[in-house]
């Protein structure tokens, strides 16, 4: 049996599942949060779920990225509807980062924070970065 064909076969099987893995679209949004308001991260929890539901959530990275007085809408005494959304976010794939600068200004600590929120050195350098790779940006 000459070995040959059969290879053959294989590897363009692979290389045709291959293609179409690499034809997918990925979209990335990044979205801000600045402003001590409560409305302001349930908009961007809300842009986030609607993102995912338009193009599947297995199409789609989503970031929040929140700093200056933003930062404190997300201490872990946040209103129950806002800790669940933010929870239920996290849950969903979806990234929430905390500026660490902005923390060390405000003089909070993790343990001041919900549990489910990451963190960053920069959130204005997390934006900067995040849109050189050509993330899209909304600010809600």
């Amino acid at each position: 049996m000459n070995p040959k064909p059969w290879l053959l076969a294989l590897c363009l099987c692979l290389l045709t599942s291959t293609g179409f893995a690499a034809e997918q679209v990925k979209y990335r949004l990044l979205l801000q949060v600045s402003e001590d308001s409560v409305d302001k991260l349930n908009l961007a929890l809300n842009n986030a779920k609607n993102a995912q539901m338009a193009f599947g959530p297995e199409n789609i990275e989503i970031e929040i990225v929140v700093f200056g007085a933003g930062v404190n809408t997300l201490k872990y005494y946040a209103p129950i509807p806002i800790a669940d959304k933010v929870k239920e976010a996290k849950y969903a794939g979806v990234r929430i980062v905390v500026c660490d600068n902005t923390m060390r200004t405000l003089k909070l600590r993790p343990s001041d924070m919900l549990p489910e929120v990451r963190y960053v050195e920069s959130g204005v350098a997390e934006l900067v970065e995040k849109q050189t790779e050509g993330w899209s940006y909304v600010r809600p």
